[in-house]
């Protein structure tokens, strides 16, 4: 295995690990490593990624109901609209990358992760003011159509960008249902554990990802990481829920995420310069 690859199996590793505790997929991390180092095309990152993220989502939620940290009830609610969102995020990812540039689909990456940082920053600051979390409500009337619309634009972003969506989902589960930070969390992978497969049927089927996929599948490195990296979700999640605050993981979730918009917006203003 070239340095290249270990370095990608690495990073891919420790974001599952990192990512685990805070009901993201890693995502906003994969497709930056699938496409920069691995050197996958965009429809293929896109694809891989989600894959990954299925991975992180199953290694996760499993930890989460383990430590009692979900709100299934809830959360089901949210997934019929979640799965659709996820399919036209496909069909629009498909159409713009085929259409217009993939250049769009980084500048919407980077325009999500700077709006999932933004809430992520709000979130650490009322955590070190000592602010009350909201109380837990009901989700029905106003408060499940609010909802339901959150979750679509979630997978939506899901299916468009090769992420779990987690960053809208935690979002929502936090200000409309009132949920703490790890019940957040575990909620969204209970979405996400349904959603994402949906994502990577719908690009496998609609841009022909499936033959470059096979052709990878050959190594057999693509076919132990989704399971390599199921373990290390369940770890990072068990682990941190046990014995990292949550303030920790967010000021390092923030890091990680700088540096993925550091490198679209690089892309951007390159081929902004060359015009």
């Amino acid at each position: 295995m070239d340095p290249l690859m270990i370095g990608a199996v690495t990073l891919i590793l420790l974001t599952a690990f990192s990512f685990s505790p805070l009901g993201l997929g890693g995502g906003a991390l994969f497709v930056p490593i699938l496409h920069y180092i691995v050197g996958f095309d965009m429809h293929l990152a896109i694809v891989a990624s989600l894959i990954l993220v299925w991975s992180v989502a199953i290694g996760s939620r499993a930890a989460h109901e383990h430590d009692g940290f979900t709100a299934k009830k809830r959360g089901k609610k949210g997934i019929p609209t979640a799965v659709v969102g996820a399919v036209i995020g496909a069909l629009v990812a498909f159409m713009l990358i085929e259409h217009v540039s993939d250049l769009v689909i980084k500048a919407a990456a980077a325009g999500v992760l700077i709006w999932v940082i933004a809430r992520a920053a709000e979130k650490l600051r009322m955590e070190s003011n000592g602010e009350a979390e909201p109380p837990e409500i009901e989700v029905e009337g106003e408060v499940l159509r609010k909802y339901r619309v959150g979750c679509f634009a979630g997978g939506a972003a899901s299916g468009m960008l090769g992420i779990g969506g987690g960053s809208v989902f935690v979002t929502i589960h936090r200000q409309f249902l009132g949920l703490d930070a790890h019940k957040a969390a575990g909620t969204s992978y209970i979405i996400e554990s349904w959603m994402v497969p949906v994502g990577i049927l719908t690009h496998l089927f609609i841009n022909g990802t499936a033959g470059d996929l096979a052709a990878e599948v050959g190594n057999p490195l693509y076919i132990l990481l989704p399971l390599v990296v199921i373990g290390t979700a369940w770890l990072g999640a068990h682990y941190a829920i046990v014995h990292l605050p949550i303030k920790l993981i967010t000021i390092g979730f923030i890091a990680a995420v700088s540096l993925s918009i550091v490198r679209y917006l690089l892309d951007i203003g390159m081929f902004i310069g060359n015009i």
